[in-house]
């Protein structure tokens, strides 16, 4: 077995820039030494902060040698990672766990928060691909909306951006389940891509099945290797791994996890409800 392979092939990289998104949120672009490794829009990364954690983090650019991951700082290693500055140094391992499968004709992209940023590898996969596509940015607020800016530059020629925000301080007011159902009243997809909290994903899995489309959904655990050996992001019943068999699961995987859009695992094993 090779163990480096396994293990991500473990490197130190360097920040090279970094990307204030919003008040809260941060790029951190980082070369990577050159790899053999593919890439699908959806993986993650093992990220290791220097005496603090080691955290997956999703890719939200990867063009090599520049990639990328955007952060939102929640507890202390995130908060840590989302404040380096240009030539601090990190550990990354990866990329690792299954990415979406680009096989649609007209796709709605739905991220929610910092949900986006795995997407956004995805919006310019699809457009290389010649896949029309609406990207329906949601957040609380506006000034938490991830890559407006960006992906309004590319509206045209088959793509489309929206946005939502729960008090209506951009685009459409309310969730974004609710901006779903308004525009299929004015436009058809086949496919729904989401990311975002786990809620909202479980309401647009009920969704689609009662429009017959497919759905794909990245969903988050609790990991610490992400390679299949802790089994500390086993979802319940299938024991599936989010680090291997996901982050991103289709309609009929997401119909046999129990847990989706119920409860999540702490690092000890406990229950926690959305």
């Amino acid at each position: 077995m090779d163990i480096e392979k396994l293990m991500g092939n473990p490197t130190t990289v360097q920040v090279s820039k970094t990307i204030s998104e919003n008040k809260k949120t941060r790029t951190l672009v980082f070369e990577l030494p050159e790899t053999k490794q593919s890439f699908k829009p959806g993986q993650f990364l093992m990220c290791w902060v220097p005496g603090i954690d080691e955290i997956p983090m999703s890719i939200s650019l990867w063009n090599p040698p520049e990639v990328s991951v955007t952060v939102l700082p929640v507890g202390e290693a995130t908060s840590v990672f989302s404040a380096l500055s240009p030539g601090q140094r990190f550990g990354v391992r990866g990329p690792f766990g299954s990415g979406f499968s680009i096989e649609c004709k007209r796709a709605l992209i739905i991220g929610g928060g910092i949900g986006m940023a795995p997407l956004r590898p995805l919006v310019y996969q699809l457009l290389e691909n010649g896949i029309d596509a609406t990207a329906l940015v949601a957040a609380k607020i506006k000034n938490e909306l991830l890559y407006v800016d960006e992906l309004e530059r590319l509206v045209g020629d088959g793509f489309d951006v929206q946005l939502v925000t729960d008090d209506g301080s951009a685009g459409f007011k309310g969730v974004a389940t609710d901006a779903v159902r308004e525009i299929f009243q004015k436009a058809s997809y086949d496919t729904i891509y989401t990311c975002g909290p786990e809620p909202m994903m479980a309401k647009l899995h009920v969704f689609a099945k009662k429009m017959g489309i497919v759905i794909q959904a990245s969903l988050e655990r609790f990991m610490k290797c992400g390679c299949g050996i802790c089994g500390t992001c086993a979802l319940d019943p299938t024991g599936d791994l989010v680090c291997m068999e996901g982050p991103v699961f289709s309609g009929d995987k997401l119909d046999a996890i129990e847990e989706f859009g119920k409860y999540h695992r702490d690092s000890t094993g406990v229950k926690i409800q959305f």
